[in-house]
């Protein structure tokens, strides 16, 4: 008995040494940075500092909204759909809006809402008044292509909360909405912010 014990204990020490060489040596290092949902995380204390690019950038295709006097162009993910939408009054366009949506249209998993007023003329009261809506600890100061405007949670009692950034372009309000508020789902849109081009 004591003949099959020690060759099998032996056998066991050897693999165990040799998958401790094969972790610590071979296996690559422990502390780096890993792109998990188009974020950088640390693992471990990475040496290195985080890396600016390569995690969550957009494979984009271009999306134009050239409506009611608003020319814009921007990039959205290629899992995304885009679509239009224009309520007008006799021929006057009220409201011009898009979507760009992740997953079934009836319930998104993002959805990012675009909305436009070509017949209203607003000043920054109209960004005081949304800012008034907004959550203090989320409310933060953004630039969309130049034009400066503000951005946070608004908490609206129910389930459809959302993320709201607003600008005002040439006298009119322009508003962009995420929903679900989640990071995840700001970090896109902060990214399709950034691509934004005004005309």
């Amino acid at each position: 008995m004591k003949k099959f014990f020690v060759p099998l204990i032996a056998v066991v020490a050897v693999g165990l040494a040799g998958l401790f060489v094969a972790r610590f040596l071979l296996g690559g290092n422990e502390d780096s940075w890993i792109c998990t949902n188009g974020v950088w995380e640390e693992h471990g204390k990475p040496s290195t500092p985080k890396p600016t690019t390569g995690c969550g950038e957009l494979k984009a295709n271009i999306q134009t909204f050239n409506e009611a006097g608003l020319s814009l162009t921007f990039e959205a993910p290629t899992d995304t759909t885009f679509r239009k939408e224009i309520a007008d009054d006799a021929g006057r366009i009220r409201v011009a809006s898009f979507y760009v949506e992740r997953g079934p249209r009836d319930n998104p998993t993002y959805q990012l809402y675009a909305l436009y007023q070509p017949l209203e003329t607003v000043t920054s009261k109209e960004l005081d008044k949304i800012k008034t809506g907004m959550d203090p600890k989320s409310f933060k100061e953004v630039t969309i292509d130049g034009i400066k405007g503000i951005e946070g949670l608004v908490n609206i009692s129910g389930p459809k909360a959302h993320f709201v950034t607003a600008i005002i372009k040439e006298g009119k309000l322009f508003t962009v909405s995420t929903y679900p508020p989640t990071v995840e789902n700001m970090v896109l849109t902060d990214q399709i912010l950034a691509t934004f081009r005004f005309k």
